[in-house]
């Protein structure tokens, strides 16, 4: 790939990743990174496997400045977080932040809308009668509003709630209350923030048959005059840049040019011709 590799968006032990911060930065200067920013998911009162806890997040932040003078000579490391519309985290601490939603809490009741599918089942069958088009319509609309008054650096997987939906199998992506409430809120998440993530890493899990966001999704954020970033959203140091092939791919199908990548010095994002 003719780019200057970088991701945004990795996972390490800290949260639910399956290296560790150190293996991650290792396996991105053993593949030519020029940049990488750890991204583990933030603090918040619920889900506590998923996410860190104050403690780990005081390690994490200590790690990761470590790491950054350890490596300054061979890569530029950047300190993120993978906030959720539910986090309670301090975005201040960060170098940048990743907006993204993955739960659903109608009538105070949590459910993950990339989970258990059977739990993701009974919480549409539970809060939305059964429709899986109101609960996708109900997800980009928290996205869509949270970006908004969040005002992130980047936003995260657009269209998580494709993950169970690869062969439709909750609602049709296609069909208009959905599509709709998928471009009102990317609308509305525009006015918060202009750079989305093409986000691969479903890829490397098998998790969807292509990057996030679709290809629909992507065209449109292009006519709204968003701009993109290449993440891999890795959890294990061997897949730090699994599918970006695939990702440079949508991206130049959907008119892209030229994307942002983590900067190599002081500034946060740089530009390169895709």
């Amino acid at each position: 790939m003719n780019i200057p590799l970088s991701s945004p968006h990795v996972h390490s032990q800290y949260c639910d990743g399956k290296s560790t911060a150190e293996e991650m930065v290792q396996a991105a200067i053993e593949r030519g990174f020029v940049s990488l920013g750890i991204s583990s998911h933030a603090t918040q009162d619920f889900d506590p496997g998923y996410c860190m806890d104050a403690a780990k997040e005081e390690a994490y932040i200590r790690e990761i400045r470590a790491l950054r003078q350890r490596y300054e000579n061979q890569i530029r490391l950047w300190l993120g977080i993978e906030r959720d519309a539910y986090s309670n985290a301090d975005p201040a601490k960060y170098d940048y932040v990743i907006a993204s939603a993955h739960y659903l809490r109608p009538d105070g009741d949590t459910f993950s809308v990339d989970g258990d599918l059977g739990q993701l089942r009974a919480g549409i069958d539970r809060h939305y009668h059964g429709s899986g088009g109101a609960m996708a319509a109900a997800y980009y609309a928290l996205l869509g509003s949270y970006v908004r008054r969040s005002r992130p650096d980047i936003i995260g997987h657009f269209d998580l709630v494709m993950k169970h939906n690869r062969q439709g199998e909750l609602y049709d992506p296609d069909e208009p209350m959905v599509m709709r409430a998928a471009l009102a809120a990317m609308e509305e998440a525009f006015e918060g923030c202009r750079l989305m993530e093409v986000n691969t890493g479903a890829l490397a899990r098998s998790a969807a048959r292509a990057p996030y966001p679709s290809l629909t999704l992507l065209k449109h954020w292009r006519g709204l005059g968003g701009e993109v970033i290449l993440s891999s959203d890795c959890h294990s140091a061997h897949q730090i840049d699994a599918g970006y092939e695939e990702g440079l791919r949508l991206m130049r199908e959907a008119g892209y040019d030229r994307m942002q990548y983590l900067g190599t010095a002081e500034r946060l994002f740089e530009t390169t011709a895709i």
